[in-house]
């Protein structure tokens, strides 16, 4: 396996730091779906990411954001979010391959109320199918 790739179309884990809430140590965490992906022909390692961001506090958003690459592992990338390229930012986020263990551990309401034995039997089986029924299903 080889190292950390963000695609299109799929779910994934996010993780930032400082978070909006505490004094800059506790991180927020999101189930996020990432609905485009474009490195930029920078030369600094830089790519775009829009995502549904699933667990904002005003609801479900989308966001559009650029990331600088500070670390691309086997299952995770560590990158520096850049709000204004002439300013500094502090806030950095972890990216990585979402299960059912990271929900359980960062998304306790969500595994509470919505536990995955409650949805269908391919939403049980796939962590996408359980976020995609949870989050994306279409009421009637």
């Amino acid at each position: 396996m080889g190292k950390f790739t963000i695609r299109k179309n799929y779910w994934f884990a996010w993780q930032m730091l400082p978070g909006y809430v505490g004094e800059g140590c506790v991180p927020y965490c999101s189930p996020i779906f990432v609905t485009d992906f474009e490195p930029l022909k920078t030369g600094k390692n830089i790519f775009s990411l829009k995502f549904i961001n699933v667990f904002y506090a005003e609801g479900v958003q989308n966001f559009s954001i650029n990331i600088q690459v500070l670390k691309r592992a086997r299952g995770y990338l560590v990158g520096r979010l850049i709000y204004d390229p002439k300013e500094d930012s502090d806030r950095c986020a972890i990216i990585s391959h979402i299960e059912y263990e990271w929900i359980k551990r960062f998304c306790p309401e969500l595994w509470y109320h919505r536990p995955p034995s409650s949805c269908t039997p391919a939403a049980q089986n796939r962590v996408s199918n359980y976020l995609k029924e949870v989050f994306f299903r279409e009421e009637h």
